[in-house]
């Protein structure tokens, strides 16, 4: 009976010294996060979609696919301000998985701001993918101090394995806080 008083007696104090905290939820992953964002699935979004990071440092984020079904390609368009950040890297995710290898190549024209990114399956034995998921991997480095957006073009497309577009209800938003 006095071991069982030793052991729980830490135990107790412990949780009942711990401070709850009303937790802030802002994962624009999350449906009621994105929704008050004005977004609404199938869409593509960031994450996470507010990065804070110091001037002349580096900035990671991710393209997510959110509640996407039968997807076997992608292109995705995302505007920046190349005055303020550009291009560090770009890799492929994890959304893309299974079947064939999936093709994954991206072109960056910093004078303009513009990142696109091309994914999908190549011939006949692709596959298609469905859920919620990393796309796509960016890390943009600040060339100055204050905040910046990027975006999620609306000229992205989504296509199924035959080509056919999958509508999109939403394009993401972020923002690069350089301090």
């Amino acid at each position: 009976m006095r071991w069982t008083k030793l052991l729980l007696t830490p135990i107790l104090l412990a949780f009942l010294g711990c401070e709850l905290t009303d937790g802030v939820f802002e994962n624009p992953l999350d449906r009621e996060v994105a929704s008050s964002k004005g977004i609404s699935p199938p869409a593509l979004v960031f994450y996470p979609d507010v990065v804070t990071t110091t001037a002349g440092g580096s900035a990671a984020t991710s393209v997510y696919a959110l509640d996407l079904t039968g997807v076997g390609m992608a292109e995705i368009a995302i505007n920046y301000n190349q005055n303020k950040v550009s291009v560090g890297s770009v890799a492929k995710g994890e959304f893309f998985q299974g079947g064939n290898q999936p093709f994954f190549h991206y072109e960056d024209d910093g004078d303009s701001g513009l990142l696109t990114i091309y994914v999908g399956y190549l011939g006949p034995d692709g596959n298609a993918v469905s859920g919620t998921g990393n796309i796509a991997n960016i890390v943009f480095n600040t060339l100055s101090a204050g905040q910046s957006e990027v975006s999620i073009s609306n000229s992205s497309r989504i296509l199924d394995p035959d080509a056919k577009s999958i509508t999109l209800n939403g394009y993401g938003k972020g923002t690069i806080d350089a301090q």
